[in-house]
């Protein structure tokens, strides 16, 4: 049975990799942080873990929502301690119960401690004789009220027990919140007044007479006021209850989906138009909340809602959004303004960004650059003002250098004696009296923007002889100040209006800069000289110069019209099409080539002229590994040879992908007898290799004419008698030498010796040992022939020697491994 045998890959290298990762990025992309507050808060929404405060904030929404309009089903009637301690409510409430027609009587106390005798054995009786005309009297037991905030809200479901009935009788239910009514809506009355005839006892009729507590002698409208408390409350909740105000909580899935909504709203507002319009959103979700929760209480019996565990699930959503995606935003912001920290090293027109200890000496060594001077000062004139400010790239600055203590730039040596700036030869102007100086007034567009002072006797020179010179760098110089100088004070303005700088500005600024590069990277591919193109990693071509551009145009490629900033839109143009319009059929130009070398490749390309086209991977790395980010290409035109006479034959051109390096000879000798062996299924000796066998020459042609040697040598060959190859140093070189060459080839060595003297003109049978020859000759070695006495011939090759390079090992902090008198001695690999 046949085995299959796979690579096993190094563990380090072993990455794990599950299945349908795509499909599972896309099935939960949805699950972001800001979501996930947001179910969070739906979550706790529907819990409702602040019960304590979710009870107290159900019982002030029933009390805010009273009902203000006259209770017909309840009648307050208080009794002054007077008036009880004489027995009036005994004596006399069981008969205006019932010339009343009342629903019934409920005490509470302490009032049902002189009125629960007598009228509890009157009803009693009642109930014994005409249990259908009689009106209960009942007492109000204390646990029956629910209490929040110190006030009645509704009533605990009833005990079992005796007077369970009587009090379902009088409307008293279990109702955990009740719609009460205003305490100005309870009607009252006096005792007294009833049982003086004073108020008709036809008030009582199909009421409930709630009897309490109250003060005696106030005035008939104070008398409901004057009652002691709970008696107001159980009057006004238990004539809302009867008027059909009984109020539950609502579903969980109330506030939970409430919370889903708000924070939906939320999110949105937060990722569309910002912070400010997130919180706007915020405040009117809880307005919402209030407003919903107030019409829902007034209309729906399950409908009050868990407030305060709400408001705190839409606070966690809230929070969860803002937080997070302010955290997200401002990681972003602080890796963008690290990576511009980072690039601001390259950076090409941000000129206005470079504090000034770093703009003006680069100024000062840019006006040294232009012009010949052995001292180059530059003055900066501030804004809003007159005198100067001198720098210089210098140890101390530019303000040491100048003697001149009047630096008013209306006064000589910065203006005329006419107060017009202009370009002169001063002395005395520096702190050496012997120097002179040329006064160089940076103007642009009719302002002065600054000084440039060229020094030395040199400058004087230059100037007497080019005084142009000086006009031209000034005229450049002072564009760049006012470049720089709008851009600061356009930067300034924008702050001030903003209100101040923030990280974002920083990003924004980083990024307009970012774009003034790419400007000035399309300027420099449509100004070059030579044909340059750039291909993205995905070998999409993204910039071509138009010279590069007009090659591609003359074999027969489209090549789209470029932006304003020379660049092309993806898939408009492919590194394969500018790879197939070399016209070659061999691998070498094909992209996979490109991607396996480090170095890229050349071509050379004929029509419409001669040139080379070089193609090179950009490669990046990070944690070990390397990826090509993209790709470089240049066509390099190349001048074409004088002709030469018809019996002269011309070099041939070297691939300069193969060039001369040092390289192991021994490595490359065993994989050419390892081929030869392959090729043929004979066996190919190879004597053990003596020392490192570090050789100098075109390791790549020398890899290929070698294994063609071998292979055409040992097919050739008798069997038993194949060639046997070594590899030594000598003190002429690396020295490879193939013993029975004459066996192989069936020749004697007097026909051999003809290859030496022509190896360009072999002949037929001999083209391999003449490329042999002819590749060891370009690597500037020599080949011979020896005769072993009967033993067979003998090729021997001889390289030059290549020295190992010295380097000092050093260990993973860079510091040296041993002492630094000792040196390791390391082979170098090949190039």
């Amino acid at each position: 049975m046949a085995k299959t045998y796979r690579p096993r890959i190094p563990k380090p290298f072993r990455i794990p990799r599950r299945m349908a990762a795509r499909a599972e990025a896309t099935r939960f992309g949805w699950l972001t942080p800001d979501v996930l507050s947001i179910v969070a808060g739906a979550l706790i929404a529907a819990v409702a873990p602040l019960d304590r405060l979710d009870y107290v904030a159900r019982g002030l929404t029933a009390s805010a929502l009273a009902d203000a309009a006259p209770s017909a089903q309840v009648l307050l009637v208080t009794a002054s301690p007077e008036a009880l301690r004489e027995g009036l409510c005994e004596r006399s409430l069981p008969g205006l119960l019932e010339r009343g027609r009342a629903r019934g009587a409920l005490l509470i106390p302490p009032a049902d401690a002189f009125c629960g005798g007598g009228a509890a054995s009157r009803a009693g009786a009642a109930n014994a004789t005409s249990a259908a005309s009689a009106a209960p009297v009942v007492r109000m037991p204390p646990e029956l009220l629910r209490l929040s905030a110190g006030d009645v809200v509704g009533f605990f479901p009833l005990p079992a027990g005796e007077r369970a009935p009587e009090l379902g009788a009088l409307g008293v239910s279990a109702a955990p919140w009740v719609l009460k009514k205003a305490p100005q809506s309870v009607p009252a009355v006096s005792l007294r007044d009833l049982a003086d005839g004073q108020v008709p006892a036809s008030a009582l009729e199909g009421r409930v007479a709630v009897v309490a507590v109250g003060a005696g002698g106030v005035a008939p409208q104070a008398v409901a006021t004057s009652a002691l408390p709970p008696a107001r409350g159980v009057a006004a909740v238990l004539g809302g209850l009867l008027d059909g105000g009984r109020r539950a909580s609502a579903p969980a899935w109330v506030p939970a989906l409430f919370v889903l909504l708000a924070g939906g709203l939320v999110r949105t507002a937060r990722r569309r138009y910002g912070s400010l319009v997130a919180t706007a959103a915020l405040f009117l979700g809880v307005f919402a909340l209030a407003a919903g929760q107030g019409v829902l209480a007034a209309r729906a019996e399950a409908s009050l809602i868990a407030l305060p565990s709400a408001l705190f699930g839409l606070a966690v959503a809230f929070a969860g959004v803002m937080i997070v995606r302010g955290l997200v935003v401002q990681r972003s912001v602080d890796r963008a303004a690290e990576l511009i920290q980072r690039a601001a090293l390259f950076r090409m027109q941000g000129v206005h960004t470079l504090p000034d200890e770093e703009f003006w000496p680069r100024v000062a060594r840019l006006a040294e650059q232009a012009h010949p001077a052995d001292l180059v000062l530059v003055a900066e004139l501030p804004a809003g003002s007159w005198h100067l400010r001198f720098w210089n790239d210098r140890q101390g600055g530019g303000e040491s250098f100048v003697a001149e203590l009047r630096r008013d730039v209306r006064r000589p040596p910065y203006s005329s004696e006419q107060g017009v700036p202009a370009i002169r030869l001063s002395r005395r102007f520096l702190a050496k009296q012997d120097m002179p100086a040329v006064v160089v007034p940076l103007i642009a567009f009719g302002e002065i923007e600054g000084y440039v002072f060229f020094c030395g006797p040199v400058a004087e020179q230059t100037f007497s002889r080019e005084p142009e010179r000086a006009e031209h760098v000034g005229r450049e110089l002072a564009l760049l100040l006012r470049r720089k100088r709008l851009a600061r004070t356009a930067q300034a303005g924008a702050g001030e209006a903003r209100g101040g700088g923030s990280p974002e500005d920083d990003l924004v600024e980083g990024a307009r800069v970012a774009l003034d590069d790419l400007q000035l990277f399309g300027s420099m591919l449509r100004s070059a000289p030579v044909g340059l193109l750039y291909a993205d990693a995905f070998g999409d071509v993204r910039f071509v110069a138009p010279e590069f551009a007009k090659w591609l145009r003359a074999r027969d490629v489209t090549v789209p019209a470029e932006s304003a900033s020379a660049a092309l839109p993806p898939g408009s143009l492919t590194l394969g099409d500018v790879l197939g319009a070399t016209a070659a059929s061999d691998a070498a130009v094909s992209l996979s080539s490109v991607m396996a070398s480090d170095d890229g490749i050349e071509l050379s390309v004929s029509a419409p002229e001669p040139a080379v086209l070089s193609v090179r991977p950009l490669r990046r790395e990070s944690d070990g590994s390397s990826w090509i980010a993209g790709y470089v290409a240049a066509l390099i035109p190349v001048q074409q040879a004088a002709p030469v006479s018809d019996n002269v034959r011309p070099l041939a051109v070297r691939d300069a992908a193969d060039p001369l390096c040092a390289f192991q000879l021994g490595d490359v000798v065993a994989d050419a007898v390892a081929s030869a062996s392959r090729a043929t299924g004979r066996a190919v000796r190879l004597e053990p290799i003596r020392g490192a066998t570090h050789a100098l020459g075109h390791r790549g042609e020398l890899e290929q004419v070698l294994e063609a040697f071998l292979t055409d040598v040992a097919g050739r060959g008798l069997p038993g008698h194949g060639p046997v190859v070594s590899v030594r140093e000598a003190p002429q070189g690396v020295q490879l030498s193939i013993l029975d060459v004459g066996f192989g080839l069936g020749l004697p060595e007097s026909a051999l010796q003809r290859v030496l003297t022509a190896p360009g003109s072999a002949p037929a049978g001999l083209e391999p040992l003449g490329r042999l020859i002819l590749a060891v000759e370009d690597s500037h070695g020599h080949a011979e022939l020896k005769t072993n006495d009967g033993w067979g011939i003998t090729l021997t090759v001889t390289l030059l020697r290549a020295h190992p390079r010295a380097f000092v090992s050093a260990n993973e902090g860079g510091k040296p491994a041993a002492q630094q008198n000792v040196i390791a001695i390391g082979r170098a690999g090949p190039k």
